[in-house]
């Protein structure tokens, strides 16, 4: 079944067809294929060590992003056009048994939300507690990055297993609300221009639309990751933004991407990825890429994190 829901998502994207963020999927102008063509880099960053394969994993339990099967396209062509890594996409939780797992050499979480290594007979009895094969493949995934595979996540990717820490560390953030919605448009500041990642910006901050997370309290630390991308203080009123008790940070500091290392292995996260047009900027794509290759061993950046504790 799940087999299924990828090869309908994959012909959605052929049709043209995308998602608008609210579950409505409606006819794009021109082909979506076309428009990601258009905005993939030409070359990647950093030339391979080996040829790398990802699993892009799209499972969701709660909220299911529409921009998904865009998502799945855009990186998928995004490693055939540069050689950068090739990509198996799936929602199958038994792609992470540990046999299966490693033959991958890193795990993108694109728009995961809530229990996703959880299995459907599981999630239908919520007293049933976790499982031990859950539990299994969770461990999985722990000691995948450990031993130095790479983890990146795509915007809610930060909205998956918001009660288990160790995800929450490794990924580097846990979502606690957006009050910057999908229509909304923020000014971002490049925070390391001199990043190797970040180059695809040129040196500078830009303005974008979508939907920007903030992230609970404790998490997404400056004191544990190095930020690449947050929103730009200097030019956006705060003050004005409605959020909820416990939200608004002392610091001011409302990150959007960073990496960071865990155990053995590199991160990478970013949160922009809520909209389908997100997938089809050509400074963002190449922000991906930069930021797979950097988990994926191929790229030097600097993880140092932001602030010193």
């Amino acid at each position: 079944m799940r087999n299924a829901i990828i090869w309908t998502l994959a012909a959605l994207c052929a049709a043209g067809l995308a998602g608008m963020g609210d579950g409505t999927v409606v006819a794009q102008t021109g082909n979506v294929n076309e428009k990601i063509d258009k905005a993939l880099p030409t070359k990647a960053p950093a030339t391979p060590k080996k040829r790398h394969k990802i699993l892009i994993f799209s499972r969701t339990t709660g909220f299911r992003h529409t921009s998904i099967p865009v998502g799945i396209k855009a990186i998928t062509m995004l490693g055939e056009k540069t050689g950068a890594f090739s990509a198996v996409a799936t929602e199958d939780e038994s792609i992470f048994e540990p046999a299966r797992l490693k033959d991958f050499d890193g795990v993108l979480m694109l728009n995961t939300t809530n229990e996703i290594l959880r299995p459907a007979d599981q999630l239908k009895n919520k007293k049933g507690g976790v499982s031990e094969r859950e539990e299994m493949l969770k461990k999985s995934l722990v000691d995948f990055v450990t031993s130095g595979k790479a983890l990146m996540g795509i915007h809610a990717a930060t909205d998956t297993y918001q009660n288990w820490k160790e995800y929450s560390v490794m990924m580097g953030g846990t979502f606690a609300e957006h009050p910057w919605t999908q229509n909304s448009k923020v000014s971002v500041k490049n925070l390391d221009p001199k990043s190797p990642i970040n180059a695809p910006f040129g040196g500078k901050g830009f303005d974008i639309t979508d939907e920007i997370y903030v992230f609970r309290a404790g998490t997404a630390l400056p004191t544990e990751r190095r930020f690449l991308l947050s929103l730009d203080d200097t030019k956006m009123d705060f003050s004005k933004v409605n959020m909820k008790q416990g939200s608004k940070r002392a610091d001011n500091i409302y990150p959007i991407s960073w990496i960071s290392t865990y155990g053995k292995g590199r991160t990478f996260y970013c949160s922009l990825g809520h909209r389908d047009d997100i997938y089809w900027n050509t400074a963002v794509l190449g922000h991906y890429l930069a930021g797979i290759q950097y988990a994926l061993g191929d790229l030097d950046a600097d993880a140092t994190p932001t602030q010193k504790k």
